[in-house]
C-alpha cells in the first residue's frame, strides 16, 4: 500500500515539498488578503464618492462631509500599508526558497 502525503502529514515530505506546501499556503493567504484589501478599497471610494455627491447638492453639509472624507484616506492606506507588508514578506520568502533550491547540500 502507497502511502500518500497530504498537508496534515508534513513529517512526511521532503523540505524541498514542505517549502513549496509552505509557499502555496502564503500565496493562498496572499490572495485572500488581496481579496480583502480591494473590497475595504472598493467601499471606502464608494463612500467618499457618495459624500462628494451629497456635499454638492446640500452645500451646508459639505464641512462634515468633507471631514468624513479625510477619514476614509488613512483607512485606505492602512489598508493598502498592510497589503503591502504581506506582500514583500511573501517575496523574501521565495526568494529565500529559491537560494535554498539553488544552493546545492554539502
Amino acid at each position: 500500500m502507497q502511502v500518500a502525503t497530504s498537508e496534515f502529514e508534513p513529517e512526511l515530505m521532503k523540505p524541498d515539498e514542505q517549502q513549496l506546501e509552505q509557499a502555496r499556503k502564503q500565496l493562498d493567504e496572499l490572495r485572500q488578503n488581496l481579496r480583502t484589501v480591494r473590497h475595504a478599497i472598493n467601499n471606502n471610494v464608494a463612500v467618499i464618492m457618495a459624500m462628494a455627491e451629497l456635499s454638492q447638492r446640500n452645500p451646508a453639509q459639505c464641512a462634515r462631509l468633507s471631514q468624513l472624507c479625510l477619514e476614509k484616506a488613512p483607512q485606505i492606506a492602512a489598508a493598502i500599508g498592510g497589503f503591502s507588508e504581506m506582500f514583500d514578506g511573501t517575496l523574501a520568502l521565495h526568494d529565500e526558497m529559491q537560494r535554498q533550491l539553488a544552493t546545492p547540500p554539502l
